[in-house]
């Protein structure tokens, strides 16, 4: 029924994500799991940590993000939303979405197995690291996004 290009059905493949996310197969400077496993049977919403990277302004920080895998998953990429307030210049917008442009491995998504929550984790941690954001200011510790639904629209559009 949803199935990616590579003949997977779309929550297989989200299966295996979730797997891996659960036998910690990543360095655990980023984790990731459904948002609320008991009532997200189509594993629609999912919640991120990212560990700040070293010697950078993000360092002893942890961000939490927001990742939405619509039905045309893995065909489509995640929405990626920044629930902790981080200045990552114009990659993240006002509202913490991640622009898909402004993300390499966001703008150039195939439905391959090279491309999954967990590389666009990584993805985002491996910008925090380099120049220019590595040195940017960033908002007060623990500072959050304003809550989507008191917003004025922005995700209307989406």
């Amino acid at each position: 029924m949803y199935a990616s290009t590579s003949g997977k059905p779309r929550n297989f493949r989200l299966l295996d994500e979730l797997e891996k996310s659960e036998k910690g197969v990543s360095d655990g400077s980023c984790t990731y799991g459904l948002e609320n496993a008991e009532d997200d049977i189509y594993m629609v919403n999912w919640v991120a940590s990212i560990l700040g990277p070293h010697n950078s302004q993000f360092q002893n920080r942890i961000y939490t993000v927001k990742l939405t895998c619509g039905m045309d998953y893995p065909k489509v990429p995640p929405t990626v939303v920044f629930e902790t307030k981080i200045n990552l210049g114009d990659v993240v917008k006002a509202d913490g979405t991640v622009d898909p442009k402004k993300l390499e491995i966001l703008d150039k998504w195939e439905p391959t197995s090279s491309h999954t929550l967990l590389s666009a984790l990584l993805s985002l941690r491996q910008l925090m690291g380099r120049n220019p954001h590595r040195n940017s200011i960033q908002p007060e510790e623990g500072t959050k996004y304003a809550d989507k639904k008191k917003t004025d629209g922005v995700q209307a559009g989406r």
